[in-house]
């Protein structure tokens, strides 16, 4: 006997909203008390923070458009960072 998977194609389904979760909505607060020149750093030993991630949150910030950052990837590639450096611009 052979098995056929049966996909229904369905009409006017409702497409929920986006949900945003976020573990912890503080984790990223001190960027917001940054002044102009301000710069932190964080690599392989900043415990529950991943460059990567950081860099895409501040990517997110940066299209916002009320705070300017500028970011330089000090130890790795550019796309899977180990180390960033990060400044506030604007």
């Amino acid at each position: 006997m052979e098995n056929v998977n049966i996909i229904t194609i369905e009409k006017n389904i409702p497409i929920p909203a986006v949900v945003w979760e976020r573990a912890n909505p503080e984790k990223y607060n001190f960027i917001h008390s940054m002044e102009i020149g301000d710069s932190f750093k964080v690599n392989g030993n900043t415990p529950n923070f991943c460059p990567s991630t950081v860099r895409s949150h501040v990517y997110g910030i940066n299209s916002k458009g009320y705070k300017q950052f500028t970011i330089r990837t000090l130890d790795g590639c550019s796309k899977n960072p180990t180390a960033i450096r990060v400044w506030r611009t604007k």
